[in-house]
């Protein structure tokens, strides 16, 4: 009898949004999960969203930074600032975010609407000039490339930050995938007259090819990354990939190193 209680509660749980959130409100209130955070991304717009994040490209994200608990996040590109209020709201209360832009409007957005977070510092600054002081010196956990989208210039940022990247940091490049025609609406149609793209083929468009050739230089050099690509054709996506240092995983970690530039940051796999 109570294994067909059971059983009954969960179809309904399965089946009800409503039922859901109930159980999920419970949940919390008797202090056995903790709130997730992520109601502020129900505003975050999906296939007409053309310079900040898509909302499902933010969930990923969200989750990603919720997964590893980077120590020290760095942004290039604030804008609206809607990615960087999406790491704050995925990362620990240790966790710093350095945002990186020389916009006039994103220096005031940051300044007025993100005082309230002391995990949050604006930098602004190119990020061609980024300098280890910015950041306190720190090891950089995570770092999430959506600025100049241009090859030179993202290049040189690399070089300047590739000395201070903890030894499993992650990089993410936003628009580095192919936008496909059939899922075209207005506003795709007008980025492809005005702005300057590529097609890879008749019906595949790469809104940002400087983005997708930083990838590939990366992964082609010598300091051991390699890229996965969250893209897809199936919808709209301006997609993202993530490089991270190769390793196996089998292998010993020193266990003796003294800081997070020689070992893996916390919440990340050794």
């Amino acid at each position: 009898m109570i294994k067909q209680l059971k059983s009954l509660i969960r179809q309904l749980f399965y089946r009800s949004t409503v039922v859901q959130s109930f159980v999920g409100l419970c949940s919390v209130s008797c202090g056995r999960t903790k709130p997730i955070g992520m109601a502020h991304l129900l505003s975050y717009r999906e296939n007409d969203a053309i310079g900040p994040l898509q909302r499902d490209e933010a969930i990923a994200l969200f989750g990603i930074i919720r997964t590893l608990r980077p120590k020290v996040v760095v942004e290039f590109g604030f804008f609206h600032g809607h990615s960087a209020f999406n790491f704050l709201r995925a990362m620990p209360e240790d966790g710093q975010l350095f945002s990186y832009d020389i916009d006039e409007e994103a220096m005031m957005r940051a300044r007025l609407e993100f005082r309230f977070d002391r995990r949050f510092t604006f930098v602004g600054k190119s990020q061609t000039d980024f300098e280890p002081g910015d950041i306190g010196g720190q090891a950089i956990d995570f770092v999430f490339f959506d600025a100049a989208h241009e090859l030179a210039l993202n290049m040189a940022t690399f070089t300047r930050i590739v000395g201070h990247l903890a030894a499993d940091a992650m990089i993410a490049i936003h628009d580095t995938g192919l936008w496909q025609r059939e899922h075209f609406a207005a506003i795709h149609e007008t980025f492809v007259r005005e702005y300057p793209g590529e097609w890879m083929s008749e019906d595949l468009y790469a809104h940002q090819p400087g983005e997708r050739a930083f990838v590939d230089w990366i992964a082609a050099g010598a300091h051991g990354f390699s890229a996965i690509h969250l893209h897809s054709t199936r919808t709209l996506r301006h997609g993202f990939s993530l490089l991270q240092r190769q390793r196996p995983l089998a292998a010993a970690v020193d266990a003796g190193a003294g800081n997070r530039s020689q070992a893996a940051p916390s919440g990340v796999s050794a």
